[in-house]
C-alpha cells in the first residue's frame, strides 16, 4: 500500500507518529509525510515527504485572540473572499499530490480531523491518530480538559456528567454567538461549506461529544488509533471506533542528530559530580508550542532558577524552546544550564525528575525512562489539565498551578517528586506495561481490521 501521513504541524505530534510509520514501512508499505518544511527536520530520512500548507481551514488557523480583529477578518472575507480563493488554490495542490502518489490509505492527525472532509472527495480510507488519551465522551470520565480526578462513586459520576453537559453546552453557545459576531464566517460555517462542496454528510457524522481544543468536534465515521498508552488513562471501556495501540516510540539514532558539545559536556560533568556528591539532576521543558504560553513559561523558568540559586545540590537543565530569549533569564547561577533545545530522550536517561507542561509525549518518554514528573499545565482548557490529572491518579508524579503557587510550594513539590519512593515504584510498574505495547505489532493487525470494514471510503 501507499500511505500518506498528514500529521499536525507540531514536533510532539510528528515524533509520536514515526514508530507507527516505521512498522508499516517494514511491512513493505510506501510512506509519505505531508506538511511544512519546518517540522520535517527531524523526520527520519527513510520516509518520503511532500511539502504543502497543511492548514486548509482559514478562520480557526488565522484568527487571533482579539474579537475585533476577528470581526475585521470576517468582514474582509465577506467582501473579498481572500481565504476562499486561497483555499481553492490549496485544494488544487492537494489534488496534484493525491494524483501523483495515488495513496491507498491516509493516516490523519485527529487534532485536525476536519481535514477528513477534504480527503472524502478522493474516496480514500482515512484513519485518525491521536497523541492524547481518548477525548471522546465516556460515562464517568470527565472531559479531557478537566483537572478533576474521577472516583468510583455515584457522586463522581453525576459530577462528571455535569462537567460534560457544561462543556458541550458552552461549546454550542460559543458556536451560536460566533455565527453572529463573525457575520456567519466562523469555523463551523467554513467546515459546512467544504462538506457541501465535497458531498460529505457532515450532519450525520459530526460529533460534539468530544474534548477538542482545535475545531472542537469529532467525526463518527473516522476510526481513531490512540497513540497514548491506555494504561496511562483512567479505567474505561473503549468505543467501537477507537483502538489503543500506544505507546509506539521509535528508537532515536543519536548519530543522526546534531548534538552540541556544550550539552554533552554539561551532562557528562553532572554525571561525574553524582559519583561523589549527593546532587539532584532536574530537567525542565515546557513543550515545543510554548509560544502560546510565553508568560507562564517564563514564570516557571524564573521561579525554578531562583530555587536553584538557593539549592546548591540541584543541577537544573532548561530547554526553553525557540520563542523565549535566553537573555530574559539572566543572570543564572552556576548550577543552571539553559539551552534552546536538546535531545529529550537522551537527557531523560540520566535525570532524576522532569518538570513539564503536561504534553503526552514528554510524559510517555519520562515513563519509559522511569523519571517521575512534576506537571504545570498552564494552557487553560487544554488537554494538559487532563494529563496532569492522570499523572496524579496513577501516582507517578505531582502537579501544580504556577499562577497561584509561592516559591516555597513550588520547591516543596520538587522535593516531593525527588524523594517520594511511590512515584518511582509506580512509574517502573507502568514502564513494564508500556514496553509490551512498544514492542508489539498489534497496530498492524488493527489497521488491517479497520480497512476490511471500509466501504466506499467510509468506516462501517
Amino acid at each position: 500500500m501507499k500511505i500518506i501521513f498528514d500529521i499536525f504541524p507540531a514536533f510532539g505530534h510528528q515524533h509520536s507518529s514515526y514508530k507507527l510509520a516505521k512498522l508499516l514501512q517494514d511491512e513493505g508499505h510506501y510512506i509519505c509525510y505531508l506538511g511544512e518544511y519546518k517540522y520535517f527536520h527531524d523526520l527520519p530520512p527513510f520516509f518520503s515527504r511532500r511539502y504543502i500548507n497543511p492548514h486548509i481551514f482559514s478562520f480557526i488557523e488565522n484568527c487571533n485572540s482579539s474579537m475585533w480583529k476577528n470581526i475585521f477578518v470576517a468582514y474582509k472575507e465577506i467582501k473579498h473572499k481572500y481565504y476562499y480563493y486561497r483555499r481553492q488554490c490549496l485544494f488544487q495542490e492537494y489534488d496534484k499530490i493525491i494524483e501523483s502518489i495515488r495513496p491507498d490509505l491516509i493516516i490523519l492527525d485527529h487534532h485536525y480531523i476536519q481535514k477528513a472532509i477534504l480527503y472524502h472527495k478522493y474516496n480514500i480510507p482515512v484513519i485518525a491518530v491521536q497523541t492524547a488519551p481518548s477525548s471522546q465522551k465516556v460515562n464517568g470520565i470527565p472531559p479531557f480538559n478537566s483537572f478533576y480526578i474521577p472516583k468510583d462513586s455515584f457522586i463522581s459520576k453525576v459530577y462528571t456528567a455535569f462537567l460534560w453537559k457544561r462543556y458541550v453546552g458552552i461549546k454550542h453557545l460559543r458556536f451560536y454567538l460566533n455565527k453572529y459576531i463573525y457575520l456567519g464566517k466562523d469555523h463551523i460555517s467554513e467546515v459546512k461549506s467544504i462538506a457541501k462542496e465535497f458531498n460529505y454528510n457532515l450532519k450525520a457524522n459530526i460529533d460534539y461529544n468530544y474534548y477538542k481544543g482545535y475545531g472542537e468536534f469529532g467525526l463518527k465515521n473516522i476510526p481513531t488509533l490512540l497513540l497514548s498508552p491506555i494504561d496511562f488513562d483512567f479505567p474505561f471501556s473503549q468505543n467501537g471506533n477507537q483502538f489503543s495501540i500506544g505507546p509506539l516510540l521509535l528508537e532515536e539514532n543519536m548519530n543522526d542528530r546534531l548534538i552540541s558539545k556544550r550539552y554533552l559536556n554539561v551532562v557528562d560533568n553532572i554525571l561525574l559530580e553524582k559519583k561523589t556528591k549527593k546532587i539532584s539532576f532536574i530537567y525542565c521543558s515546557l513543550g515545543t508550542l510554548n509560544h502560546f504560553g510565553i508568560k507562564n513559561s517564563l514564570m516557571i523558568f524564573e521561579k525554578l532558577i531562583e530555587i536553584a540559586r538557593h539549592c546548591l545540590n540541584y543541577r537544573v537543565v532548561l530547554s526553553i524552546g525557540e520563542f523565549i530569549n535566553p537573555a530574559r533569564l539572566l543572570p543564572t547561577p552556576e548550577n543552571v544550564f539553559v539551552f534552546k533545545s536538546l535531545p529529550q530522550r537522551h537527557i531523560l536517561k540520566f535525570c532524576d525528575m522532569m518538570i513539564a507542561h503536561g504534553g503526552q509525549n514528554s510524559i510517555t518518554e519520562s515513563i519509559m525512562n522511569e523519571v517521575p514528573v512534576l506537571i504545570y499545565p498552564f494552557f487553560k482548557g487544554s488537554d494538559l489539565g487532563g494529563n496532569s490529572a492522570r499523572v496524579v491518579y496513577h501516582k507517578i508524579g505531582n502537579r501544580g498551578n504556577i499562577r497561584k503557587e509561592s516559591l516555597a510550594i513550588f520547591h516543596s513539590k520538587i522535593e516531593d517528586v525527588l524523594n517520594n519512593p511511590i512515584y518511582k515504584e509506580n512509574i517502573s510498574y507502568m514502564k513494564k506495561k508500556f514496553e509490551k505495547k512498544n514492542s508489539s505489532k498489534e497496530a498492524l493487525n488493527i489497521i488491517k481490521l479497520i480497512l476490511s470494514n471500509y466501504e466506499f471510503g467510509t468506516f462501517k
